[in-house]
Formats: C-alpha cells, structure tokens, sequence
C-alpha cells in the first residue's frame, strides 16, 4: 500500500507527547457569531503589509512572505482585545478524545496558489505540496510554511518564481473563514546546491543523501531509503560541526512516485550558521512506553529515549 508520510522532529514528537503541539491540518471548528468584514484604514490595518480582514473583534491579516527558493513562509498577525490564549495554542484532552483550542486560535487552513487549492493538486498527498503551520514570534502571530512536492520523487513541478497565495484561514470561535491574499517573488539569491550522493547500507536497507539545497535562512535535504521495513519509525537529528542542533521547519515523506516503493523524504532546516562547515544526519528509533498506549518512552529530563542507527549517520561538508 502507497503511503505518506508527515515527519516529526524530537522537539515536535516531544510536544505531541505532553499533547502541546497541533498539526496544521486540524479539522475546522464553527460557532455562531455575528461576522463583519472591514476594509477601512483603522489602527489594526496599519499593522499589516497585505489587506486584513476583521470579523468578531478579531483582525487577521498577513504581514510577511518570504521565499528563498526551498520554502516559502508568511507571517500571519491577529489583534483582537480579550483573548486569553494564542493563535496556534491548543491542547489534546485524553479523556474526551478531543483537541481542545480557545477563542482566536488557527482550527484550519486551505492554502490556494494563483486560485487553485493545494488540496486539488495532483493525484494524491505525495504529489501536492506541504502545508502546515507554526507559532510565530509572540502569541498573536503564526508562521505558515509552504513546500513543493519536487523532492518526493518523479517530475514534480517546483513552485514558479511567482505566484499568488490565498490563504483561508478559520480562527476557533469565528464561523467565517478569514480570505487574504499576498503575492510571493522568490528571492534574487539563488540556493547554493550540493550533490553529496552518499550511501549508508546495513542489511537491506540503504539510505541515500542525494541533495542538499542550501540558503541563508533554510537548509532542504533529499533523503533516499530503499529496502525500509513498511512498519518502521525512522525519525532523524541534525547537527552542525559546532553541536548546534538545526531545527526541523518541515518533513515529509512518500512512496507514491516511483514503481521500486523507495521512500523519498524531504526535510526543511534552519539555516546553517555562517560559521558552520558540516552537518550530520543522525537517524535514531526512539523508544515506545511498555503500555499500549503507543506513547513513546522519556527520560528523567523528559526528553524521548533514542536508539541512534551509528552505521547509518552522514556528514556533509558545505565549506
């Protein structure tokens, strides 16, 4: 069977274990509210670069787009009076089986690029491209990162250099999707691109580092593994030569696109320091609780217990 994969990060992993972190696909909560949509130039407006939109007391506007060529990203700005929790706060509670959110907070997002939804692309999850979002600089602002499906394999289309997004956003508690558009220009500055092309074998399972796209504000990987067991949980640490851990933006992963069931993943990262001459890749399995609760095991400090694969780390050289 042809699956997809969303890869987490330890400190991602970290946070869904205590039942801090949402995934930006949440299912879209509605409530009865009263809406108004405003154009007018008041306090809030100034506070955007793009139009904003205020419906329940609450504006939201988009104030931010970057793209530098592996990603694109937009800051979303909310200001309101009265809210008591963040944009993208929630919380899992075990015993109703639900994630609960407050008043203002993200419960979903369609990104549409030049009119047509991310979700009509291609034929199926591993051709379309990543959406998902994240906590911003401060509890009234969210960061929605953008990735192509270029590196899961077979002739994907990368993003153009230009494009318009849409973003409709529902905030929990506002019956109407928020609709704001921005324009996005990829960046003047080209990716510095590396063929590494290095192999790790052990038994029937090879991983292979096939490309490495480099700027000044995001590292992107293309990560191949022939021979992966349907059933395991192969998750991954990035560290540069300085121990400095290179925190995981974005990871995806896909079978769909070639006829071998090779998985091809596709990891975004901070940027290295401009200091920084390598990194390394450290695949690890981490542990699960001995219960069937499917958790997975920490330690004293809270931190997930790892098995690291030694035999399968690679070190790429970028200076």
């Amino acid at each position: 069977m042809k699956k997809i994969y969303k890869v987490m990060s330890s400190a991602t992993l970290a946070a869904m274990l205590l039942g801090g972190a949402a995934w930006g696909n949440a299912e879209s909560a509605t409530a009865k509210t009263t809406v108004k949509n405003t154009a007018s130039s008041s306090s809030a407006q100034k506070a955007f670069n793009s139009a904003s939109v205020t419906q329940s007391g609450i504006t939201l506007g988009l104030s931010k787009a970057i793209y530098d060529g592996n990603y694109v990203s937009i800051t979303v700005k909310r200001s309101a009076k009265g809210l008591t929790g963040g944009i993208t706060d929630g919380k899992y509670d075990s015993k109703t089986n639900e994630y609960i959110q407050p008043k203002g907070a993200i419960s979903n997002l369609d990104i549409l690029i030049d009119g047509k939804s991310t979700k009509t692309f291609g034929n199926s999850m591993g051709t379309r491209p990543s959406v998902q979002w994240r906590a911003g600089a401060n509890s009234d602002t969210a960061l929605i990162t953008l990735t192509d499906a270029s590196q899961l394999g077979g002739n994907i289309a990368a993003f153009p250099d230009k494009f318009k997004v849409t973003a409709k956003i529902t905030l929990e508690g506002v019956s109407k999707p928020y609709s704001l558009d921005i324009l996005i220009q990829k960046s003047a500055t080209k990716p510095v691109v590396l063929k590494p092309n290095l192999t790790k074998k052990s038994g029937n399972l090879s991983m292979i580092l096939n490309r490495v796209s480099l700027t000044s504000s995001s590292t992107r990987l293309q990560l191949i593994l022939r021979g992966q067991d349907k059933n395991s949980n192969i998750n991954y640490d990035f560290v540069d030569n300085q121990g400095n851990q290179l925190n995981m933006i974005s990871g995806n992963g896909s079978d769909e696109n070639n006829k071998n069931g090779d998985f091809y993943y596709d990891f975004l990262l901070d940027g290295l320091g401009k200091n920084a001459k390598s990194f390394t890749i450290k695949p690890y399995k981490a542990e699960y609780m001995d219960d069937d609760s499917g958790r997975y095991k920490v330690d004293s400090n809270g931190e997930i217990v790892k098995n690291y694969m030694k035999n399968f780390e690679m070190t790429v050289s970028v200076k």
